[in-house]
């Protein structure tokens, strides 16, 4: 917060020496003042700040022109919204985004060298190709976080891509962090958890990274011969995918899971039930019955695993796990106990449907409360896309973005924790980044950064009527004062800053 508290004092001091002066009268200054009647409703100022990456040119007034509930009913309902060709373009120019797990294997992973295990400089080759495909998942990422009109379903993919983290750089996960989001986050964002919870565990990508293709029993005549049980997975599946940290699980019923989970194996298909990459290996499984939270699961192979699944979507701690951090992510780092609730409960009631719960807090009282309005500091990546946003900019490449990312301390695909990047506004609140978030804006103001176009040709003019109500007058006429500079102290700002 030490950061923000001297941007805010350096802003001040500037806004301070002009104010008196003739600048007030000419340049930005010179914008007419936005009378109360002549702004924004604050409802859809804050609609457009948690629905979408935030404001790019004539953003606002068009959600002004169609109304708040149709704006939200149309992230709600991203379907509907068609991508832009331009967009479409630049994903098509990826070679990799036209792969799915297994293809990319074969024409990435490891390269097959008959009668040996591939040597040191041959693994260097393959993690070599391995960086290339995440570089182009990245890109992906970042140019439909700026360009999609599917705002928030992009928000909601870079949130379940962090709630179910594969951790950094971790063998063939690496490979797959594209197709993981691809295959087993995009398609159910908005859906029902439960399908994305299924997608999410089946995947090569997590079972690799988080160890469960290690999770076997193995058996002999049907008899429990050796174990190398791997719980790995399943405590993160326990306190933070589903019931969360402080749920009902006890030791037991992690040992439980993790016996649920085995054969759960990467490789070729071997029956109906397997797909992309996954497989059931029954004979690696422990058949036996087991008892996961107070409830018996029979031993029939895969559909454990299935019935496992169930029972933690649908159990009352996951709501609550899930509902407080999604009102973390899109309100405030302490969210209201009554809307958390009132959002559980629309979980609960329709069977753990996103898109529902979404529009409980989208629509609630508490969501509007002026007391929640800027409140909160960007992370990384937000403050790439929105920068790019506002500037109205449209990349063809999102190169130069994927490593200032990584300079600001949010590379892509990378968090190493259980839990990934924080959701919490307060993480990144962090003063030694700040000289790294000024400069940034500078680079992107002047258009030092390479595939975005002419950046350095939009005005600080232009830029403070695309952020409209986000900017205070007195940054306004601080980017007044700087001249050419203009745009460069808008994106640097503390009013840029939060949302």
């Amino acid at each position: 917060m030490a950061g923000i508290v001297q941007f805010h004092r350096a802003f001040a001091r500037l806004a301070a020496g002009i104010l008196p002066g003739v600048l007030l009268f000419c340049g930005l200054a010179c914008v007419p003042a936005r009378a109360g009647d002549s702004r924004p409703d604050p409802r859809i100022v804050q609609a457009v700040n948690r629905l979408t990456y935030g404001p790019g040119p004539g953003t606002l007034k068009q959600v002004e022109d169609m109304g708040l509930d149709a704006f939200i009913e149309s992230q709600l309902i991203p379907e509907k919204l068609a991508e832009p060709p331009k967009l479409e373009e630049a994903l098509a120019a990826l070679p990799s985004l036209q792969m799915d797990t297994v293809r990319l294997f074969r024409e990435y992973g490891p390269p097959a060298e008959a009668g040996r295990e591939a040597g040191p400089e041959a693994m260097r080759r393959t993690f070599d190709r391995a960086d290339v495909v995440a570089l182009e998942a990245a890109k992906a990422r970042l140019l439909r976080a700026i360009a999609s009109p599917r705002q928030l379903s992009e928000l909601m993919t870079a949130f379940w891509c962090e709630h179910f983290s594969l951790g950094a750089k971790k063998g063939l996960a690496h490979l797959w962090v594209g197709s993981f989001e691809r295959e087993a986050i995009r398609p159910y964002a908005m859906g029902k958890f439960l399908d994305l919870l299924a997608a999410t565990a089946m995947h090569p990508a997590m079972l690799i990274a988080r160890e469960n293709w290690k999770n076997v029993v193995h058996r002999d005549a049907g008899k429990a011969e050796r174990e190398a049980l791997e719980p790995t997975y399943a405590a993160l599946l326990l306190a933070h995918h589903t019931l969360g940290p402080g749920g009902p699980q006890k030791p037991a019923d992690t040992l439980a899971l993790a016996r649920i989970l085995t054969g759960w194996r990467v490789g070729a298909a071997r029956a109906d039930s397997d797909t992309g990459g996954f497989y059931f290996d029954v004979e690696l499984h422990d058949p036996s019955d087991k008892v996961l939270l107070g409830q018996t699961v029979k031993g029939t192979g895969l559909g454990e695993g299935a019935a496992a699944l169930r029972i933690l979507a649908e159990h009352p701690a996951t709501a609550r796990n899930l509902c407080r951090k999604l009102a973390v992510y899109f309100l405030t780092d302490d969210p209201p106990a009554p809307l958390v609730a009132r959002m559980a409960e629309t979980f609960g009631r329709t069977g753990g449907e996103i898109r529902e719960v979404l529009r409980t807090l989208f629509t609630s009282e508490e969501f509007f409360d002026a007391k929640y309005r800027g409140g909160r500091i960007k992370s990384p990546l937000r403050q790439v896309v929105s920068a790019v946003r506002a500037m109205g900019l449209e990349p063809t490449d999102a190169a130069a973005l994927a490593g200032a990312l990584a300079g600001l301390g949010q590379p892509l695909f990378a968090a190493d924790g259980p839990e990934g990047y924080p959701m919490a506004s307060a993480q990144w609140q962090k003063p030694e980044a700040m000289p790294r978030r000024v400069s940034f804006a500078g680079d992107l103001a002047a258009g030092r950064l390479a595939g975005l176009g002419p950046a350095a040709t939009v005005t600080a003019q232009a830029l403070a009527g695309a952020l409209g109500p986000n900017l205070s007058p007195a940054v306004e006429q601080a980017a007044a004062k700087a001249g050419n500079d203009g745009a460069g102290v808008i994106l640097a700002s503390p009013d840029f800053l939060r949302y």
